[in-house]
């Protein structure tokens, strides 16, 4: 760095350069390695010092062609202290056809090829701990080294779209962190003993969409360690069978305190215990049709099962299509009672606002409600009885949030009156406000203050709806009526 004036003026100095080695090297491993290798032109200081980096960070992209992208990982591993000190290795390995540069030459094709590379990248590093792939190749191939299931320094390990080979043997005794995103596996039992075989894991994900050659049947998670569990599987097929497909989720995780399940293709989930403390984001439709008024008895009982198993959390969301499948169980059942829980965060669509009542009626303790309308029709007729008044709004449910922004409509206000006029604690009523012209607003706003309030210490908050996003979580102006 250059120095400024003579004597009495301030030096600049690279305060930067003058760190110890592994401080430099931390500093290196939090940005992609394509942008450490940058700084090697710096000075003389800096020019070895990313291959001391504990973190390989690339995108094959970023190279002109495989052999480089190739060369470049295994030269670092064998002349950098990175074959025995890598401890993160994370690779976007996307190849849109077969390798082709100097195919004609044996040596090279196999030198070339991704499970050859990948082997041997993940043996050299002996004290691996995080493990991230995305792998897009044409056609499948069996890249994971079989020594990866028995690694026992991983910690955290990452796969999308990756080819898994079955191993007798598998071992991972450290590893709390597992996101299995659209890979391929050698079957269902294999997966399964994948998870079990990590005992002290605690945040897994498990992802499949599409169509591809593997087609899971049977999800079982079976962790006495688990805290955090994800599955999304086909989140993006609506379709309806005739037939039971005999897809179905089982879970058993008794230390599991999030719990996120969205499947448009399974019949039957099994939940063996949730805690108390337990919070659930649902997103189910037992493959149900939603053509017909009525549930067949054993389907029936499939779904009061697991409404059973969801009976003890404190936090859950419920999207619209398992709301569907709630409102057409309460044609033939009761919903149990759910009385720990606390926050219910719910999706409706109009045809099944209705039942709002009944629900509520099953949750006794609830302070927090937040409700979003979907295909809300202007013109539809909302009944919401009043002849039985939740318990909850008449003893605990303090805050309640329309997210959706509403129009003005007779079932909206109608909305807005059922709670303002029935909840004898509330604190405080949120709603957003759909934009339109001012004296459409005030009108809206008007008859808002009309409404006669149960709880004289309730605060109903109207914000307006944000122009850009279409949503209401920042607002130029907004109104409090107390």
């Amino acid at each position: 760095m250059s120095k400024r004036g003579t004597s009495g003026c301030r030096t600049e100095e690279d305060r930067i350069s003058l760190l110890p080695d592994h401080l430099l090297c931390q500093i290196l491993s939090d940005v992609p390695t394509k942008t450490a290798v940058v700084t090697s032109v710096l000075s003389t200081r800096w020019r070895t010092i990313w291959l001391s980096t504990p973190v390989l960070d690339l995108h094959n992209h970023d190279f002109p062609n495989s052999y480089a992208f190739a060369s470049f990982i295994s030269r670092f591993l064998y002349f950098s202290k990175g074959s025995s000190c890598l401890h993160k290795l994370k690779l976007d390995l996307r190849f849109g056809r077969p390798i082709q540069e100097l195919r004609n030459l044996e040596f090279v094709s196999r030198y070339l090829d991704p499970s050859y590379l990948v082997t041997q990248w993940i043996n050299n590093a002996v004290k691996l701990q995080h493990l991230d792939i995305l792998f897009v190749h044409p056609r499948s191939v069996d890249m994971m080294p079989l020594s990866i299931y028995t690694c026992v320094t991983l910690v955290s390990l990452k796969l999308c779209n990756v080819p898994l080979a079955a191993s007798e043997y598998v071992s991972l005794p450290r590893l709390k962190i597992m996101h299995l995103v659209d890979n391929v596996y050698a079957n269902d039992a294999f997966l399964e003993k994948l998870i079990s075989s990590c005992p002290v894991l605690e945040d897994l994900t498990v992802v499949r969409h599409g169509e591809t050659d593997y087609n899971l049947e049977v999800l079982r998670v079976h962790s006495k360690s688990l805290k955090s569990l994800v599955v999304d599987l086909d989140g993006n097929s609506f379709k309806y069978s005739d037939e039971d497909t005999g897809k179905a989720v089982v879970i058993d995780a008794p230390r599991l305190t999030y719990l996120s399940l969205a499947d448009y293709q399974s019949t039957s989930f099994v939940i063996s215990k949730l805690g108390l403390s337990a919070k659930v984001n649902v997103n189910v439709s037992f493959d149900m049709d939603f053509d017909t008024d009525l549930i067949d008895p054993s389907k029936r009982c499939v779904v009061g099962t697991f409404i059973t198993m969801l009976s003890t959390v404190r936090d859950m969301t419920l999207s619209g299509t398992t709301l569907q499948v709630i409102s057409l169980y309460l044609k033939h059942e009761p919903l149990p009672q759910f009385p720990y829980l606390i926050r219910f965060h719910a999706v409706f669509y109009n045809s099944d606002l209705g039942k709002l009542p009944n629900i509520l009626q099953s949750c006794p303790n609830l302070k927090s409600l937040v409700l979003e309308l979907e295909e809300f029709k202007v013109n539809e007729v909302l009944v919401l009885s009043s002849s039985s008044i939740p318990e909850c709004l008449r003893s605990s449910l303090e805050c309640v949030e329309i997210r959706t922004p509403i129009r003005g409509a007779v079932a909206e206000i109608e909305l807005v009156k059922y709670f303002l006029e029935n909840s004898a604690v509330l604190k405080k009523f949120k709603m957003c406000l759909r934009r339109g012209r001012m004296n459409e607003e005030s009108n809206i706003l008007m008859e808002l203050l009309r409404l006669r309030r149960c709880s004289p210490s309730c605060e109903v908050v109207v914000q307006l709806e944000e122009l850009k996003e279409g949503s209401c979580e920042s607002m130029k102006r907004y109104y409090n009526f107390f």
